[in-house]
């Protein structure tokens, strides 16, 4: 094994590389799922009033998410039924990507409101615009283009005399 130094400092020998970064990923770990675990509980009873402001807010996020299901079940029955098995295991979170979906449903329908869109709107119903028909004849000749004579051939070059490289190149 090689032995590095830099500055006076063995590279080899840093203090906590590999056991300080393996401890930190462990507190991580940990510090994750014990967040996440209060998350849950506090999801889990929050659940129902989410569930019930979702259905206040938009009930077409029921429907939707359950149209939704049905052509992931139609197209791959494998993921249609992880994903129905998902929202029943973590129904807390389930239930506040619902209450976040008809949250973002509402949000859609100001911005149509607000910018005149409606729906079912497709560019086949728009409107025709205003225009003014242009002439098409040109108001000057096209110019004519002069021909380009070709280039001069290119001259050889005279034969060198027998040099020793030469037969290394070839």
């Amino acid at each position: 094994m090689y032995q590095y130094n830099f500055g006076g400092r063995n590279v080899n020998q840093f203090p906590g590389g590999g056991l300080g970064c393996f401890l930190f990923a462990i507190l991580l770990i940990v510090g994750g799922y014990y967040l996440l675990q209060g998350l849950y509980y506090l999801l889990l009873w929050a659940a129902p009033a989410l569930l019930v402001l979702a259905a206040v807010i938009n009930w077409r996020v029921f429907p939707d998410t359950i149209k939704s299901w049905i052509r992931t079940m139609e197209s791959s029955p494998v993921s249609g039924l992880l994903s129905l098995a998902l929202a029943v295991l973590v129904f807390p979170f389930f239930s506040l990507y619902m209450f976040l979906k008809a949250l973002g449903y509402r949000k859609m329908e100001q911005i149509r409101k607000e910018f005149g869109d409606r729906e079912g709107y497709t560019r086949a119903e728009e409107e025709y615009a205003d225009f003014e028909e242009i002439e098409s004849t040109p108001k000057s000749t096209p110019k004519v283009e002069e021909e380009i004579p070709p280039p001069p051939p290119a001259q050889e070059k005279p034969p060198k005399g027998q040099n020793p490289y030469d037969t290394f190149f070839n």
